[in-house]
């Protein structure tokens, strides 16, 4: 009796797990889609990936990366939040293009036709429903867009960034 119990409970402990990760993973994919479908990251993009995280109950919380520039969101404010530790997700935009002086002229590289172009990554949170682990791991999950061709980004501010 005790090893179908003992069974039972690590099953039906494998399942939830698993079911949370692949639940994050879809969220992951839609903010990104999100981003890119509003050709950056801007006070549209914000807006939806707001509303949508909202609409699912989406409530993990955790740290951003420390490497590079990143723009920290909670589901509650609609712009990038200073908060280094309770943030819902976490954005950072990549440069694709390069502006640099030569004299008095201004030189940008990139693709062709399209000197305004960048890609983002972003990180999710995944979060244990249980008490005790859910303090010891913060399991990111992260994913990139690809190359987004002109840019629409005006909501971002660069003293959020680490």
């Amino acid at each position: 009796m005790g090893v179908v119990i003992a069974f039972l409970a690590l099953f039906t402990t494998f399942v939830s797990v698993t079911t949370n990760y692949s639940r994050c993973y879809k969220i992951k994919d839609e903010v990104l889609l999100t981003i890119e479908r509003n050709h950056g990251l801007n006070k549209d993009s914000i807006e939806a990936i707001n509303s949508y995280l909202s609409s699912l109950g989406y409530s993990a919380t955790g740290k951003c990366p420390d490497d590079g520039c990143w723009y920290r969101f909670s589901t509650s404010s609609s712009t990038a939040v200073n908060s280094s530790n309770k943030v819902n997700y976490c954005v950072q935009k990549h440069t694709v293009t390069e502006r640099y002086r030569a004299g008095d002229e201004v030189y940008v590289t990139g693709p062709i036709g399209h000197p305004e172009s960048a890609y983002y990554e972003a990180v999710i949170f995944f979060r244990l429903e249980w008490p005790i682990l859910n303090t010891l791991f913060n399991i990111k999950i992260s994913g990139e867009t690809p190359i987004i061709f002109m840019l629409k980004d005006d909501a971002i501010e660069h003293a959020n960034c680490k």
